[in-house]
């Protein structure tokens, strides 16, 4: 009969730290699940996107020792704050990635700025400041001849009562151009 009692103490000990284990992956399991649903309230719900009517448009251009000039107008239905300029050396690049923001000279205007090497905005007094149907002439440097521009524009938007910067990439262009 002792010999029985060993057993079964054995069995015992067994049986606890399985239900030790099982005990520890369940509390991981609902911990993960509490952190993910804590979590999951920093993401919005909704993305940012600019009003369909957004629109701009590259009237003209002119490429003449190291400076592109470029004509820009607003023919869409709402203002605009501004563009994402990017150029491409190669027509068969399918993203233009050199950021011509960087090289912004001035502008007709000279109420345009360069942001932070990133974009450019028409005025930084004001929000969206080019109204529908306006034009406006920027020149910028390069050293590398582009051959394909890519223009994003930009507008603050209102979103849950806060103004936010939008990026309108479904109004994005891109334009191939000749310059010697």
């Amino acid at each position: 009969m002792k010999r029985r009692g060993i057993f079964e103490k054995r069995n015992k000990r067994g049986v606890s730290a399985i239900v030790g284990y099982v005990l520890l992956v369940t509390f991981g399991i609902i911990l993960s699940a509490i952190v993910y649903n804590y979590l999951k309230t920093y993401v919005p719900k909704d993305l940012l996107e600019c009003p369909d009517g957004v629109s701009i448009f590259l009237k003209e251009y002119n490429c003449q020792s190291g400076q592109l000039n470029i004509t820009l107008k607003n023919n869409g239905r709402f203002d605009l704050a501004g563009y994402y300029i990017h150029s491409a050396n190669n027509t068969k690049q399918k993203i233009a990635t050199n950021n011509l923001a960087n090289n912004f000279e001035n502008s007709s205007d000279g109420k345009s700025a360069n942001i932070q090497g990133s974009y450019i905005l028409f005025d930084l007094m004001s929000s969206n400041s080019m109204n529908a149907g306006n034009e406006t002439i920027h020149t910028y440097n390069y050293t590398q001849t582009p051959k394909v521009i890519e223009i994003t524009p930009v507008r603050f938007e209102i979103y849950n009562s806060k103004t936010r910067f939008a990026s309108c990439g479904n109004a994005k262009i891109r334009e191939v151009v000749e310059c010697s």
